[in-house]
């Protein structure tokens, strides 16, 4: 179906979606999400029409070089003057992300329209998302960016974000709280907007290499669990718990949901609705009393309450000076609140590590009565 384009009406809000392939829509594997005449997309053309799927269908044609040419094809596009051009001719993109969904549950909430202006692409690391990038053009994320923000020339509502996933090797982590910040920071300065919501999720789980080759994965998750605070206003969703369609891009299922997570979060946060929670988030583990096999992993923000309530996965429990993972079975508590309870077959030593989410590909399941995930944590010391 062929959307004709329009203007974006005065009372819309306006959302940024920016970071990497999870953000631009990589999902395959079930039925794009439908349009909605109240959600609205700024184009790669710097032009407004009704969204649909997929947001990255005109990038050869984008205005920006930073959106149209992805890594791996620099050098055929240094070498032929007409390489977007033949591209554009021939390349139909696919894919569905999570901005659509988003966007629909917003202007249902607010009974305003809504914008989406769209700023991803893939494989990008957060060196290319500064204003002091001094690289390829291609690269030059925030550059762009920023430029097609001030063309719209509207205040931004916020800015949902997903990156890291190319961060997570070669060192880059240990750069990543400094320049997270920093992203920050910049927008905020640079748009004129102090308390810009910055709302971002953790990153999710990766399929094709092996943690010697990512070996800074859960350090990054960690890292982003920890950076929520200290960015605020905004606020982190999960995504571990979400299927992948392929080795690395979360599957449209997932993306559905996680566009979902994003409005959940952004109605609490930024519009104050306390019918709802952030979503779980560990707060402390706790040896047991009366059992030295029992450990209590304690949540705060919890909708309802934690599902499933046995065979809860993801937890690994490692004694002090070991690394190999102990067998530990994980329960929500029927008699404390919030928490999980992980029971060892054997006594837990003094200095022993928890973590959820151990690993690029683990299987995690805990959420809550509003499909709000347990973010990956660790390691802990126990």
């Amino acid at each position: 179906m062929k959307l004709e384009r329009c203007e974006l009406p005065a009372d819309a809000d306006v959302w940024v979606l920016a970071g990497q392939s999870n953000m631009a829509g990589s999902g395959f594997g079930e039925a794009c999400e439908t349009p909605d005449p109240r959600v609205w997309l700024y184009t790669l053309q710097d032009q407004w029409k009704i969204a649909e799927e997929p947001f990255a269908g005109d990038r050869y044609e984008a205005v920006d070089e930073a959106f149209a040419i992805m890594r791996g094809e620099r050098e055929k596009h240094r070498a032929d003057p007409n390489y977007r051009k033949q591209m554009a001719a021939t390349w139909r993109a696919a894919g569905s992300g999570l901005g659509l969904p988003f966007g629909k549950i917003m202007t249902a909430f607010t009974g305003k329209p809504v914008g989406l202006l769209f700023c991803a692409k893939g494989d990008t690391r957060m060196e290319e998302w500064t204003p002091d990038y001094d690289g390829p053009p291609d690269m030059a994320l925030y550059r762009a960016t920023l430029r097609r923000i001030r063309k719209v020339g509207r205040p931004i509502k916020g800015i949902l974000w997903m990156q890291g996933e190319s961060d997570s090797f070669g060192g880059k982590a240990q750069h990543y709280v400094a320049r997270m910040k920093k992203l920050v920071a910049d927008f905020r300065r640079d748009l004129n907007q102090p308390d810009l919501p910055f709302f971002y999720s953790q990153i999710a789980t990766f399929a094709l290499q092996t943690e010697e080759e990512l070996p800074d994965w859960n350090l990054l998750q960690d890292l982003q669990r920890q950076l929520e605070p200290t960015l605020a206003p905004g606020g982190m969703c999960v995504s571990v718990d979400l299927p992948l369609c392929d080795w690395g891009h979360i599957a449209t299922g997932g993306l559905k949901r996680l566009g979902r997570r994003f409005a959940t979060i952004v109605r609490r946060n930024l519009y104050g609705d306390t019918r709802l929670e952030l979503g779980p988030r560990p707060v402390a583990v706790e040896r047991d009393s009366s059992d030295a096999r029992l450990l209590h992993v304690r949540y705060s923000s919890v909708n309802g309450t934690l599902f499933p309530k046995d065979r809860v996965a993801g937890f690994v429990v490692q004694w002090s000076g070991e690394e190999r993972n102990r067998v530990c079975t994980a329960t929500v508590s029927s008699t404390r609140d919030a928490t999980v309870t992980l029971i060892c077959t054997h006594a837990v030593p003094a200095g022993s590590t928890v973590r959820y989410g151990k690993g690029l590909l683990p299987f995690c399941n805990l959420t809550d009565a509003a499909d709000m995930a347990a973010p990956v944590f660790g390691p802990w010391t126990v």
